[in-house]
């Protein structure tokens, strides 16, 4: 199958037009019309991921996030193209899109979590509540474990029952706007990653919990839609193990 022919088979479901104006979702590196014989499905594009393709026959990598990011390449970006290039491997990604569109990355999330979702909520956020409700402790632990993440982090008060949810995945928990968005809708709690100093004291200050989790941890899930996405294309689909977390755990 043609590599053009996967990728529209991905934008299908997430379609690009869902991406925000700062990401590079889409083609990235290699060739649209290379007949592909494996298709590698991974969080992130690594030089041990290109390796693990190459070792499972496969030509095509489909990654959530894009292996180049912006118009400044770096050098690591840069080794990391001319690796692919080398051995002839095309590299695609479904970003942004894939956290906002409906059946993406976060609503698996909500569904992985034990959370229903009752709306979307800007561009790539959700509101739900717990289909069974507990304590921030209880469900700060609850996360971890799920999310094979040992290093949670909370704001708000521990014994604080959870109800209502705002759940925004990866980086989503350095959204400014989100915050000023949800004060106003008995929100009880963000479920989000990489929050940054200025936003836990705001949300302090509004009475909302939070729950951060690492960006690493809450996107993983992109592999197993993708791979069901694909399950009938009728060719081999694998997913990584190489695409590991690169903060000690």
């Amino acid at each position: 199958m043609e590599a053009k022919k996967i990728f529209k088979i991905i934008e299908k479901h997430a379609p690009l037009s869902l991406q925000l104006d700062f990401d590079s979702s889409g083609f990235n590196v290699g060739n649209r019309e290379a007949e592909i014989v494996g298709v590698l499905v991974s969080e992130n594009v690594t030089h041990e991921v290109i390796q693990e393709a190459i070792d499972n026959n496969c030509n095509l990598i489909i990654s959530h996030h894009p292996a180049i990011f912006g118009e400044d390449i770096d050098e690591f970006t840069q080794s990391i193209v001319a690796f692919a290039h080398d051995n002839e491997i095309t590299l695609y990604s479904a970003h942004t899109n894939l956290d906002a569109v409906e059946g993406g990355l976060n609503d698996k999330l909500c569904e992985y979590l034990g959370i229903e979702v009752e709306s979307g909520f800007g561009t790539c956020s959700r509101i739900g509540h717990f289909k069974k409700p507990g304590t921030l402790k209880d469900k700060a632990k609850e996360i971890g474990k799920l999310l094979n993440d040992t290093h949670i982090r909370t704001v708000g008060n521990l014994d604080r029952e959870l109800k209502t949810v705002c759940v925004s995945c990866g980086s989503g928990g350095r959204d400014d706007a989100m915050v000023e968005d949800i004060k106003g809708k008995n929100v009880d709690v963000v479920i989000g990653g990489e929050n940054k100093l200025s936003l836990a004291l705001k949300m302090q200050y509004y009475d909302i919990c939070l729950i951060e989790t690492g960006h690493y941890n809450s996107e993983i899930l992109c592999k197993d839609i993708f791979a069901d996405w694909l399950k009938d294309i009728g060719i081999k689909v694998v997913k990584s193990t190489k695409d590991v977390n690169p903060y000690n755990e």
